[in-house]
């Protein structure tokens, strides 16, 4: 690591504020920057001054919450990553630290290894962060001298030359491509439609995404009227285009693969100096490189890195963020074992089920999803009363679970899914009385497979061994029609589990 990671350590136990300072800057992992204070008031006036990369604090403060000092720290610079450190186990405090914006938070008392890849992995977030904000704000450079351009046209049209011409030309499709591509956040999707932006946008004959897979390099996405590159080709580390292409200059020309085809030319896609894969397009011209200019493709490659990292922060953030869900069931896995296996069977049979309703991958998705914490509230105390039947109690675990899961904006549609699931196919269930196809389909979805599995558990436990399929379909007919859906009963039935 080249810079310093600039650290505060906020606790009013100085022996622990002293451990953490001696264990950060004895560690070979980075070479941290350590400032020490007792109380949020002091911390607050630090982070005021100087420029801190993380910020570690315990959630009980003098005179002021630690949850407070983070949302003190987060209107200061809400790029700063903080860590809380807590002395207990409850899962409300984590859930409130991370809706305010916390990285993660450390259990006392925690291990130097669990505190050095908290710490190496928030850090690695705010470069991301930071390099994001530095890629967005040369985008905005770009508009401006876009905007810029096109005054200059208006005022002095008879002047502008052909160069002037081409250069606005340019800029204003490298505003529409970044606007087309930035929106897309799934990786795959966002890979397949970049060729076909090129090609409609900028007049290139042909495009390819080129990825690594292994030792191998793998074309993930093409588009080409000679069809020089096709989806799921693979060349080795010894091809010779490969090599030559994966050599200094970054940008060159590397010819026609066949006479009579396009000449290539091929554009490193790289966050930092991290390689993510390669960009080739093809064209007509004799000398494409040198027509378009090196700047425009420079600007294509750079947007293209741009629009692949955030997809894959987004994936990561949101995979990140449903493990931390998913690990409360790991917590309650000690006195109910059988609960974490439930949620990952239902999961399963639900996406099987969406598969053969040919749903869109992002519904198949949420669907998975919401299937595998859709018994999360059962995660904590839950007050129920002696007079309480099944179904309150079922109640106030789904009421649980939907509280859980309401601030976790990317699952609000897994949430919808499970607020519907205890409605019945025939109006008789709960919250609102919902009757056929106006319950959700991914409700209905994962009804039918939380009862399949429901029935598989209990003939499996009264019955000592595995059951049959055709023993738990039978259990489930008497439900189909009142409380689920006949259609995905038959589709049930054909689906292999």
């Amino acid at each position: 690591m080249e810079d310093s990671v600039h650290v505060l350590i906020v606790d009013d136990d100085k022996a622990i504020a002293n451990f953490l300072s001696k264990m950060l800057i004895k560690s070979e992992d980075n070479d941290y920057d350590v400032a020490i204070t007792h109380t949020a008031e002091d911390g607050l006036h630090l982070i005021e001054e100087s420029k801190f990369d993380i910020v570690i604090l315990d959630v009980n403060l003098p005179g002021k919450s630690g949850i407070e000092f983070l949302k003190e720290i987060k209107e200061i610079d809400p790029d700063i990553e903080v860590i809380i450190m807590t002395g207990n186990a409850k899962i409300e405090t984590a859930i409130e630290a991370l809706r305010e914006g916390a990285y993660d938070y450390l259990q006392k008392p925690f291990t130097q290894e669990q505190v050095i890849t908290t710490l190496r992995n928030a850090y690695q977030k705010r470069r991301l962060t930071m390099e994001k904000r530095e890629l967005i704000n040369n985008l905005s450079d770009v508009n401006d001298q876009l905007e810029k351009a096109n005054e200059m046209l208006a005022e002095k049209k008879a002047l502008v030359d052909r160069e002037l011409e081409k250069k606005v030309e340019d800029l204003t499709n490298i505003n529409l491509f970044v606007k087309g591509i930035t929106p897309q956040l799934d990786l795959i999707k966002l890979m397949n439609i970049i060729p076909r932006f090129l090609i409609d946008l900028f007049g290139f004959n042909g495009a390819a995404i080129i990825t690594f897979s292994g030792n191998n390099f793998v074309v993930h996405a093409s588009l080409s009227t000679e069809g020089d590159f096709k989806k799921g080709d693979i060349y080795s580390r010894e091809n010779p285009m490969i090599n030559k292409i994966t050599k200094p200059p970054v940008i060159k020309e590397i010819g026609r693969l066949k006479e009579g085809g396009l000449n290539y030319v091929s554009l490193p896609i790289k966050s930092g100096t991290r390689l993510l894969g390669i960009l080739v397009v093809g064209s007509e011209m004799e000398e494409p490189l040198k027509n378009y200019g090196e700047d425009l493709f420079s600007t294509i490659a750079g947007n293209v890195a741009l629009a692949m990292q955030n997809a894959v922060y987004f994936e990561n953030s949101r995979k990140n963020y449903l493990e931390s869900l998913y690990s409360f069931l790991v917590i309650l896995e000690t006195e109910d074992p059988s609960l974490r296996e439930h949620a990952e069977r239902v999961s399963n049979i639900a996406t099987k089920i969406a598969k053969q309703l040919n749903l869109e991958d992002s519904m198949i998705t949420n669907i998975r999803y919401a299937a595998l914490i859709h018994d999360i509230g059962r995660v904590g105390s839950i007050k129920t009363s002696p007079k309480d039947g099944v179904r309150e109690k079922i109640m106030k675990i789904h009421q649980n679970t939907e509280k859980i899961i309401k601030p976790v904006s990317f699952l609000s549609q897994g949430l919808e899914y499970i607020h519907y699931m205890f409605e019945n196919f025939d109006g008789s269930g709960f919250p609102e009385g919902k009757t056929g196809d106006d319950i959700p389909i991914g409700a209905r979805i994962l009804a039918i497979a939380n009862a399949y599995d429901e029935i598989y558990t209990q003939l499996k436990g009264k019955n000592k061994k595995e059951p049959s399929k055709d023993a738990i379909l039978a259990e489930l007919s008497p439900h189909i029609g009142v409380e689920l859906d006949p259609r995905l009963f038959a589709i049930l039935q054909g689906v292999e589990i």
